[in-house]
């Protein structure tokens, strides 16, 4: 039995003393990484293209800000209804309010006018909004009806069946 034991010890010396000078240079090579090629980089061609001008008509902006300030607003006064976040109702008031002012710069004069008073009665609102840190539930209801006031008159007044001869 103690020969045995012997006799193992020894093939397992004589086993790792030849892998030591054989080397294991085939498992390194498995593990290690290679570098990999990049392939080589083409040159972008670039073409300079001018977006100075808008690419659609005067009318289809308008009517595209209309929807958008529709949409916005109705979520301003859903969000108020909803007594949501303070935060959700100042971004939605700024967003209906940078639409009406995008829709005043493509009518003319009388009409931008015209849509200029309810601009500052949008910017009213929104700064009355902001001056209040904590709205009580009266605010809210206060607030939106005034919401709800701005979208029925801007509604019925500036849609485009009322404003497409005005449209410059």
């Amino acid at each position: 039995m103690r020969r045995r034991m012997t006799v193992l010890r020894g093939a397992v010396l004589v086993l790792a003393f030849l892998l030591t000078l054989s080397g294991c240079e085939a498992l390194r090579r498995k593990f290690t990484r290679t570098k990999r090629r990049s392939a080589k980089q083409e040159a972008m061609i670039v073409t300079p293209r001018d977006y100075s001008e808008h690419p659609f008509p005067n009318d289809v902006m308008y009517q595209q800000n209309f929807t958008y300030w529709k949409a916005w607003n109705q979520e301003w006064v859903a969000s108020l209804h909803d007594q949501d976040s303070r935060k959700k109702i100042l971004s939605c008031g700024e967003q209906a309010l940078v639409n009406l002012e995008k829709m005043a710069s493509y009518l003319t004069q009388e009409k931008k006018e015209r849509l200029e008073v309810h601009v500052a009665a949008t910017r009213a609102l929104q700064e009355d909004i902001e001056a209040h840190r904590s709205l009580l539930p009266s605010h809210y209801a206060a607030y939106r009806d005034r919401a709800q006031r701005l979208l029925r008159v801007i509604n019925g007044n500036f849609d485009m069946h009322h404003v497409k001869d005005a449209i410059r």
